[in-house]
């Protein structure tokens, strides 16, 4: 790689980890359709993506930790559904076609983008914005659910399954923004250990660009963090729904250009 890739790959890590961490989905949002149009395989864009993804989510999580913001018993249930999820989802990215799966799964997105616009809470009391403060009932048989299907969802397209998570946790089961966006950047972080574990199995891992990119998404991701507590729910909300926007208009074209327009 020249110098001048290497400073775009950081500067790519530095806005995808910064917007990642702030809003709970890992980042690969932004890295993956980055990779595909620099002609990078399919494969090969997710399986960096979730690398980048990994440091991402452990930056973000050291950071939560500390604000105390991580609610960690559905952190750790989340967490350990998807791990199944993940190895399934880089088993399936080497057989199945992924055209109908990502044009169903964008429109699921593009439905949430709207609810988390347009229906964020409007007060939250600053008990609620600590995980401490959370009551909500936390069903354990939907969680490992969710767990499961976000696990798949995040290994096969490289975006993050924050994605699942965060809306899950807000409108099924009453977490603050807050605290949702900051579980689901620690549930990740473990999740991502499988999936990266899965794509560099089947040599899915372009090592040079990931690590570049992941070096600036941790940096990003502390930036993330220190700009969540200041944002108010509907703020944090809508900003997450702005990704969800991104993330159906990506899979939508991944169902109509499987091999991208420049292929």
């Amino acid at each position: 790689m020249s110098w001048l890739e290497i400073a775009g790959f950081l500067a790519l890590g530095f806005v995808a980890g910064g917007y990642g961490t702030l809003v709970g989905i890992g980042g690969g949002l932004l890295v993956v359709p980055v990779l595909i149009f620099a002609h990078y395989p399919a494969r090969i864009a997710a399986g960096t993506s979730t690398f980048v993804v990994l440091g991402t989510a452990l930056s973000g999580s050291v950071a939560y930790l500390r604000q105390g913001r991580i609610h960690l018993r559905a952190a750790l249930v989340f967490a350990l559904a998807s791990l199944p999820g993940a190895l399934l989802g880089a088993l399936a990215d080497q057989h199945v076609p992924q055209r109908l799966f990502s044009a169903l799964f964008a429109l699921l997105l593009a439905i949430a983008a709207v609810r988390a616009a347009i229906g964020a809470p409007q007060k939250e009391s600053h008990a609620k914005a600590s995980a401490a403060g959370i009551q909500a009932k936390f069903p354990v048989a939907g969680a490992i659910a969710v767990g499961f299907f976000a696990g798949f969802i995040a290994s096969v397209l490289g975006v993050g399954g924050g994605l699942v998570f965060v809306p899950t946790m807000v409108y099924l089961f009453g977490f603050a923004a807050h605290v949702a966006t900051a579980t689901s950047a620690s549930i990740i972080a473990l999740t991502a250990v499988a999936g990266t574990a899965s794509h560099a199995y089947y040599h899915d891992i372009r090592w040079g660009p990931a690590i570049a990119i992941a070096c600036g998404a941790i940096a990003g991701a502390q930036v993330g963090a220190s700009i969540a507590p200041r944002m108010r729910s509907p703020q944090l909300l809508r900003l997450f729904s702005i990704g969800l926007f991104a993330a159906a208009l990506w899979l939508a074209y991944r169902s109509l250009y499987p091999a991208g327009l420049l292929t």
